[in-house]
C-alpha cells in the first residue's frame, strides 16, 4: 500500500538536515582556510567594499551538500555548489574589475531622486556610490541562491519539476521562518561567545543550515511524492 505523501517528508527532512549540517561545516572550515590565505582579495578587482569570495564559497559548499544529500547524486551536488557560487562569483568579478556598469546604474538612479533619497536615508545615510553598490550586491545574492533553490528542487523532481522547484523555494523560506521564531524566543543563541577566527563553527551557522537543508529536503520529497501520485492517477 502506498503511504500518504506527507508520511515522506520525514526521508526528505533527515537527508536535508544531515546535508545542511555537512555543508555548514565544510563550508565554514574552507571560508575560515581561505581567509587566513587572503581569501578576502581572492577575484574581487579595485572597485566596490567588502569582499565576496568566502560568501560565494560558504553558500556554494552549502547547497552542494544539499543537493548531494538528497539526491545521492553528484549532478545535484554540483549544482547547489556552482549555482550559489557562479552566481555570486561571476557577477562581482565583473562589477569589481570593470567600473562602467556601476556607473551606469548610478545613471539609472539619478533619475530617481525621491526614490533614492529616502533609500539612502533609510539605509542610514549612504551616498549614491553605497547605495548603488548595496543594491547590486543584495540582487546578486538573492538571485544567485533563490536561483539555485529552484534549479535544485527542478532538478530533484524530474516528474514535476514546476512542483519541485515551488517546493524547495518554500521549504528553504519555512526554515528561515523557523529560524526567525526561534531566535525570537532565545536571543542569547545567536549572541553567545565565538571566535570567528576559530576553526569551530558557529552555533548560528550550523542551525541556519541545518534547518534550511530540512525545509528543502522536506519540500522536495513532499513534491516528488505528490508528483509520483499524480502522474499515477
Amino acid at each position: 500500500m502506498e503511504r500518504p505523501a506527507i508520511a515522506k517528508i520525514f526521508p526528505g527532512l533527515l537527508r536535508g538536515l544531515a546535508g545542511g549540517f555537512v555543508g555548514a561545516i565544510l563550508g565554514h572550515l574552507f571560508v575560515t582556510w581561505s581567509l587566513r590565505a587572503g581569501g578576502e582579495f581572492w577575484l574581487k578587482g579595485p572597485y566596490g567594499p567588502g569582499q565576496f569570495f568566502g560568501i560565494a564559497a560558504y553558500l556554494g559548499l552549502l547547497y552542494g551538500c544539499i543537493g548531494l544529500a538528497l539526491a545521492g547524486r553528484a549532478v545535484p551536488g554540483l549544482l547547489g555548489l556552482l549555482g550559489n557560487f557562479l552566481g555570486i562569483a561571476l557577477p562581482m568579478v565583473v562589477l569589481t574589475h570593470h567600473p562602467l556598469p556601476m556607473r551606469a546604474f548610478m545613471s539609472l538612479l539619478a533619475h530617481f531622486p525621491a526614490f533614492t533619497t529616502g533609500l539612502m536615508r533609510s539605509l542610514g545615510g549612504l551616498d549614491l556610490v553605497g547605495l548603488a553598490w548595496t543594491l547590486a550586491v543584495i540582487a546578486i545574492y538573492v538571485m544567485a541562491n533563490w536561483g539555485t533553490t529552484l534549479a535544485l528542487g527542478a532538478l530533484l523532481c524530474p516528474r514535476r519539476r514546476w512542483l519541485g522547484a515551488g517546493a524547495a523555494v518554500l521549504g528553504s523560506f519555512a526554515g528561515y521562518l523557523v529560524l526567525k521564531a526561534f531566535l525570537a524566543v532565545v536571543p542569547s543563541y545567536a549572541q553567545g561567545r565565538w571566535d570567528p577566527r576559530s576553526f569551530v563553527p558557529s552555533p548560528l551557522d550550523l542551525l541556519t543550515g541545518l534547518l534550511i537543508g530540512a525545509g528543502i529536503g522536506a519540500g522536495v520529497f513532499l513534491a516528488r511524492s505528490l508528483g509520483r501520485q499524480a502522474s499515477q492517477t
